[in-house]
């Protein structure tokens, strides 16, 4: 994580947050606390071949929109296909498990803006990954909870693979509530929190990952 990456965490783990009127229609079920983010890692592809699954599926096969760190977006599946490819280190062994990208959902409970939950998140990947790595984006809105699949490529610019290290889940969770309160919507990112039910949520709709991470 670069300096400036650092230091936006450690401002955001000891400042004070300050919570925003949230823009979510049932917001009666949220006055006395707001409602929590869930960031979760959904899986991981080992080529560009099951990367390529991967992105049919968070597009439905292009009829989802996919943007890019540079906010370009693709709906052409042959193209989507071609980005893939080229996220595909030619050093690698192929022989060797080598991860090719790393899957993270962002979520928020139904009734959020998911207009506000897709900004949320682009601000929070340029933050987090747009100094050293690529990554690309979708939204779904056919759960109750609205969400982004949020894909980066495991090799990054420096020539180093991604390494999540333990911890580092949470303190995303709590650098996306930051960059959703940016754009008006309460949000906590309480440690320890059972999420259960909206995980399960999105674990219905998405086992497709899982899958992946498992045959491949």
């Amino acid at each position: 994580m670069s300096h400036s990456a650092t230091d936006y965490t450690s401002d955001l783990l000891t400042g004070d947050v300050r919570h925003k009127s949230n823009r979510i229609k049932s917001s009666s079920c949220y006055t006395r606390k707001p409602p929590e983010v869930m960031v979760k890692i959904s899986g991981y592809c080992y080529s560009s071949d099951h990367t390529k699954s991967h992105f049919d599926y968070i597009t439905r096969n292009g009829k989802l929109e996919l943007e890019d760190k540079l906010g370009e977006t693709y709906n052409d599946r042959n193209i989507i296909h071609q980005l893939a490819n080229d996220w595909q280190d030619p050093q690698t062994n192929s022989k060797r498990r080598t991860r090719h990208s790393t899957h993270l959902v962002l979520s928020m409970p139904d009734g959020t803006d998911p207009k506000a939950v897709k900004q949320a998140v682009r601000q929070f990947a340029k933050k987090i990954f747009a100094h050293n790595y690529q990554y690309v984006m979708a939204l779904h809105t056919d759960t109750d909870s609205p969400h982004v699949h949020l894909t980066i490529k495991n090799l990054g610019f420096d020539g180093k693979q991604l390494h999540v290290r333990k911890g580092l889940p949470q303190i995303w969770r709590e650098q996306f509530v930051c960059e959703l309160e940016r754009q008006g919507v309460a949000a906590e990112a309480t440690p320890s929190l059972n999420k259960l039910r909206m995980t399960k949520q999105i674990e219905n709709q998405d086992h497709y990952d899982n899958d992946l991470s498992v045959h491949h």
